[in-house]
């Protein structure tokens, strides 16, 4: 499987084409390779995901949506301010975490099989609310997956693998002054 990040939205745009095209291509019949990154923290992402399902639908894919709270917040402000443009992302955490919840419930209402869904969130009552849909909907087959950064949310992972729930840890690796400036970022973005 292959994730396909997002990124600030300077670059966004030729990424999430990139990835949806390869979804388009590769993410038929019982396969679900391609797995497209969408940061909730922008104000588009409602519109975009919903295209998205239905773009699925009319096109016949499967569906891989990775969802992200954010992760470019402060720099996204920082040049849309320096650039003399509207900022592309959502002016409160509330705003965000509605935008974020509201994209979850509309990919399991329509989540079809053979189509995937990855809860990138450590967000407690983000992930109890994903649990509560998945057992409504009565998915016994992980079309939903979660995932945390290793070290934070140990206590959310535990409970889910508890609970017989696909979840990953991911671990940052690389040379030490591009780590630790990603793992400062999440730590402030997480507060």
């Amino acid at each position: 499987m292959l994730y396909v990040d997002a990124e600030q939205t300077f670059m966004q745009a030729a990424i999430e084409s990139f990835g949806q095209q390869l979804t388009h291509k590769y993410n038929r019949g019982e396969q679900h390779i391609i797995m497209n990154g969408y940061q909730c923290y922008l104000r588009r992402m409602s519109q975009v995901i919903r295209h998205e399902v239905a773009t699925s639908k009319a096109l016949g894919y499967n569906l891989g949506v990775k969802l992200i709270r954010g992760a470019y917040m402060n720099e996204e402000r920082a040049l849309a301010e320096e650039s003399g443009y509207e900022s592309p992302i959502w002016g409160t955490i509330e705003e965000t975490h509605a935008c974020y919840n509201e994209a979850m419930l509309h990919v399991i209402e329509n989540l079809r099989p053979h189509s995937m869904l990855f809860v990138a969130s450590h967000n407690a009552a983000t992930v109890d609310q994903a649990k509560n849909l998945i057992r409504q909907k009565e998915f016994g087959d992980h079309r939903v997956r979660f995932g945390q950064l290793k070290a934070f949310s140990d206590q959310i992972t535990g409970q889910l693998a508890q609970e017989d729930f696909k979840v990953y840890k991911y671990l940052p690796y690389g040379p030490t002054e591009k780590v630790m400036p990603y793992l400062i970022r999440r730590g402030q973005e997480s507060k």
